[in-house]
């Protein structure tokens, strides 16, 4: 069984709101499309200040595995 998690950018970015905090260190959770997920922000987004408060909303760029990919709003990311 391949356990590898491989990385899927989403054509469509959508919007999700923060409910455990994020930041470029540590996984938060967020609430998107119904459902609470696991996120992180993604590489491309983040940098050592990062951090996105609870209740503030976030960009939802893509996924691995179970964990959705995230980015502060506004910030464009190129795949």
């Amino acid at each position: 069984m391949n356990l590898t998690h491989t990385l899927e950018l989403f054509d469509t970015p959508k919007p999700a709101r923060v409910e455990c905090p994020i930041t470029a260190q540590l996984k938060g959770r967020v609430f998107y499309e119904g459902t609470y997920w696991p996120a992180r922000l993604y590489e491309a987004a983040a940098d050592a200040s990062s951090a996105l408060a609870v209740s503030s909303w976030v960009t939802v760029v893509g996924r691995q595995g179970l964990t959705l990919l995230v980015s502060p709003p506004g910030v464009t990311i190129c795949a």
